[in-house]
């Protein structure tokens, strides 16, 4: 933070002199005056008791006046004169939390950052694409983005000035705020008519770098050409001796696992490639489910986030996040045919159904000291004194605990945790028994135990704050999720609750005509982003493919439809809020994320498949926009967007699997089960021959055959027909894997 605090006073004077230097071209710029009505004098009383989340009304007891980020906030700034200042904050970790209490607390820093501007507090939960807007901003001043963060904005919702602030106390939190705050109110106070122009102008220009460039291919570029590329460079990326994908560390790359699972099946590659693209997939997955941001005290994961030294994750957990990995385990385990991590993706399902949904939770953060040993990193004098003699040697062995500390020296380069340990469970509950020679019975059972009193002692030891609200991406997720665990275990039982998650996400955030609700309090709707849609939409989509039942195929494409009218323009690119939605006057999209999903990659993914379905054209256009996205990034990065390349996966034109005749019989049901598999639907589309009016028509198939039969097709020609399951099998490991 220091460098950061050497720049302000420059800053600050740079500001003033462009202000000085333009005093004489006033007549020059615009004639529109900013504040030609007269200045309205308000008390603002604190609004956080109608707060959307938690966190939001944890702060309705501050003195800080808070008002709700909306629309009328804007008003309210113009209204009075006054720029706003805005608290960015994630509900993940302490940091935020901690940051707005001290403000508050404090009285020198609530004088500062209050007796200007209108404050206000935005929760990325409710507001994502502020997070994403925090990204950029943090990104043109070079630093890295920390949560909270302090944006500073004109009344028409302009950034003036802003700083991350992330895990910052006592007197560098004072002298941060000191300085910017006087920069701000320096500029506002001399010339908030040039503040308010030229952050306008400002942000004119940001518009025009972060609307993403579409581009024709300098050389004609397909999909297939463009996942066999990229999936090859991201295998020679793993680094075996690392175990790791060029030192991420503890990120959670899920989309690039998946995708190395994919390619590991792909025709497409050769077969040393599809072999290293295996490994590399089975030993990341491997690293993960084994290292420090599992959990191995209760089987969850740790949110995928790094302290502000870059060293360990911050320990806290969401839900969002938990499903992605659960939907991850049960696609990799089925693609590499290991059945270890799909049972991991079973149980971690079944934790955040009876555990999660149940009690209503979308997030747990630690309060205070999220390092604080015997908490999540454990010395050997706290181990000791929770367990006997014969528990810490069966302990030392699970979890290749080390008097010294066992944190690698990649994960801790600072050296900060060096005579710590994470509980790293390594070994399987036979290899601790065969170590011991107990049976492995009695070894099962003593982990248990250990499990129990270490997770005891955290509890005791350390106080989580937990966040109720749930959003619709939260209910997606767990459907897919649900999804995929139905297909592997053909229970019935998980079809229904598969469905049934399906019908609360369309009863209580989905209303026709209307679109999606991100958030629904009962009291309160806030309005779906268009990752919502899209995720929303994705889901659905797939529990067609599972069921072949039309409703959610309709509903899918009703999603579909009203998010290319809400979101898209003249380009076709989604952006993430409609219009009169925007608080903030920019188009802000989601489009370049690495590791991570992104509202493109998901786009793309949902809009593939429905197209293959229904042949509309919208959808065809915004499948070519994104191409001419992509194709740009392509050349400039190596694997940036992994969650689109797994949809160039689908083919171009697409696989499509067709079921004839009866596909509720029993080989009908046997032919969707096995159509589903991830091996498979990673490629191809599934449908019926007929029965929907959505579906776009088909010709010259062969003339069906038994009660079920299935063709493969691909641009209107038959790859083949199968008519028992093992012939269905053989076609397609030979169209897809070259079997």
């Amino acid at each position: 933070m220091r460098s950061y605090f050497s720049i302000l006073p420059l800053l600050h004077c740079m500001l003033v002199a462009s202000c000085s230097d333009n005093k004489d071209s006033k007549k020059e710029r615009s004639n529109k005056d900013f504040f030609t009505e007269t200045k309205i004098a308000v008390d603002f009383e604190n609004e956080m008791a109608t707060g959307e989340t938690d966190f939001l009304r944890a702060l309705t007891g501050h003195t800080i006046s808070w008002q709700k980020w909306d629309q009328k906030i804007l008003q309210k700034a113009k209204d009075t004169q006054r720029p706003i200042f805005a608290l960015l904050c994630s509900p993940l970790g302490d940091s935020s939390r901690a940051v707005a209490n001290e403000l508050n607390e404090n009285q020198a820093l609530r004088e500062m950052v209050s007796r200007l501007p209108v404050c206000t507090v935005i929760d990325a939960n409710v507001n994502p694409e502020m997070a994403i807007l925090g990204y950029h901003l943090s990104n043109e001043i070079g630093r890295a983005t920390a949560f909270p963060m302090m944006i500073w904005l004109s009344h028409e919702g302009s950034p003036i000035a802003w700083i991350p602030v992330g895990q910052t106390s006592g007197r560098e939190l004072e002298s941060l705020v000191s300085n910017s705050v006087a920069m701000v109110e320096d500029t506002w106070t001399k010339s908030s008519r040039y503040a308010v122009e030229h952050s306008r102008i400002d942000n004119e220009s940001r518009q025009l770098r972060l609307t993403p460039k579409t581009e024709e291919p300098e050389e004609p570029l397909s999909r297939d050409e463009l996942f066999r590329r990229e999936t090859r460079q991201l295998s020679s990326l793993y680094s075996f001796g690392d175990k790791d994908l060029d030192f991420i560390g503890g990120l959670i790359p899920t989309n690039s696992i998946e995708l190395l699972a994919i390619g590991s099946h792909s025709a497409s590659l050769a077969k040393d490639v599809r072999e290293q693209s295996r490994a590399a997939a089975k030993e990341l997955t491997r690293e993960l489910t084994s290292g420090a941001l599992k959990d191995p005290l209760d089987s969850t994961y740790f949110y995928a986030r790094r302290t502000g030294d870059w060293t360990l994750p911050s320990f806290s957990k969401d839900l969002f996040s938990q499903a992605k990995v659960a939907t991850m385990l049960l696609r990799v385990g089925k693609l590499l045919d290991e059945d270890q991590f799909t049972t991991q993706g079973l149980d971690l399902l079944a934790v955040l159904e009876d555990e999660w949904l149940t009690k209503q939770i979308s997030s747990i953060s630690p309060k205070g000291d999220a390092d604080l040993p015997g908490a999540f990193l454990w010395d050997f004098r706290t181990l000791k004194k929770i367990l006997n003699e014969d528990e810490l040697k069966v302990a030392t062995t699970a979890f290749s605990l080390e008097p010294t500390g066992n944190i690698p020296l990649e994960t801790d380069p600072l050296g900060n945790y060096f005579n710590l340990n994470s509980l790293r469970s390594k070994i399987s509950n036979e290899e601790v028994a065969d170590k011991h020679q107990l049976p492995v019975e009695v070894a099962s059972k003593s982990l248990e135990a250990i499990r129990s009193k270490l997770l005891a002692h955290r509890k005791e030891q350390l106080g989580t704050t937990t966040e109720t609200t749930l959003t619709v991406k939260d209910w997606a997720l767990v459907l897919r999720a649900q999804i995929l665990r139905a297909n592997h275990t053909g229970s019935p039982a998980h079809h229904l609750a598969a469905a049934a998650t399906a019908d609360k996400i369309l009863s209580d955030y989905w209303k026709a005509g209307e679109g999606l609700s991100r958030i629904n309090t009962g009291s309160t709707l806030i309005p779906a982003r268009c990752e919502d849609h899209m995720t929303v939409c994705r889901s659905l989509t797939e529990l067609y493919q599972a069921t072949l039942d039309q409703r959610w195929l309709k509903t899918a494409t009703e999603i579909a439809d009203h998010s290319l009218r809400e979101f898209g323009s003249e380009t076709e690119i989604l952006a993430e809020l409609a219009p009169d939605e925007r608080i903030i006057p920019l188009r802000l999209h989601s489009v370049g994320m690495i590791f991570g999903e992104s509202t493109l990659g998901i786009a793309d993914q949902v809009l593939g498949r429905l197209h293959a379905l229904t042949g509309k054209k919208s959808y065809r256009n915004l499948l070519t926009s994104h191409l001419k996205v992509i194709a740009p990034m392509e050349r400039r990065t190596v694997v940036n967007h992994t969650d689109y390349i797994s949809s160039c996966a689908l083919g171009e034109p697409a696989l499509v699997a067709v079921l004839q005749g009866d596909h509720t019989s029993e080989l009908g049901k046997s032919f969707i089960a096995g159509l589903n598999a991830p091996k498979y639907l990673s490629f191809l589309t599934i449908r019926p021959e007929s029965g929907s009016p959505l579906l776009s028509p088909l010709a010259g198939l062969p003339t069906p055959k038994g009660s079920s039969s299935v063709v493969l097709t691909r641009a209107g020609d038959s790859l083949g027909q199968a008519t028992t399951l093992e012939e269905l099998t053989e076609l397609l490991d030979s169209v897809i894997s070259g079997e």
